[in-house]
């Protein structure tokens, strides 16, 4: 009986002092004239946000449309809001949704994700990978993870 309250005690103390929550990371890859850094969650519950921040920079501008391939399963545990800015065309195949973005003024395209984990949400660990296409041909690519925890 003492071991089950000791346990029950040492995971309330481990939630006071944040163990179970919400956590975002970062990963980031510099290749072939781009750097790209994705903010993204790292661990998240049902109904809480989702942020997913990717910063895509190409020394001497963009000239053509940016295009950003990302995996269609993260999408199925995401009560989607919207992008920020709005894709200028979207398309989806097997396994990814391919988004395409005006040329941004400058160097720099930063993408944003207004996303909360959909409601109802078990347990579990997503990996997403986020690609960046000239003409429909990957460039350069980032993994992360996300755990969804019950």
């Amino acid at each position: 009986m003492h071991v089950g309250m000791l346990l029950l005690l040492a995971i309330v103390v481990a939630g006071l002092f944040g163990v179970f929550g919400l956590r975002s990371s970062t990963v980031e890859k510099s290749e072939d004239g781009y750097h790209m850094e994705v903010e993204y969650a790292a661990i998240t519950r049902a109904g809480q946000p989702s942020p997913l921040n990717i910063h895509i920079e190409h020394a001497g501008g963009f000239t053509e449309p940016v295009q950003i391939s990302l995996c269609d399963d993260y999408f199925d545990h995401l009560d989607f809001q919207n992008w920020y800015p709005n894709p200028s065309a979207e398309t989806g195949s097997a396994g990814s949704l391919d988004y395409e973005f005006d040329p941004p003024t400058g160097d720099v395209l930063e993408v944003s994700l207004d996303a909360r984990t959909a409601p109802g949400q078990f347990g579990g660990k997503e990996t997403c990978e986020v690609t960046v296409l000239e003409k429909d041909v990957p460039v350069m690519s980032v993994s992360f993870s996300t755990w969804r925890l019950p």
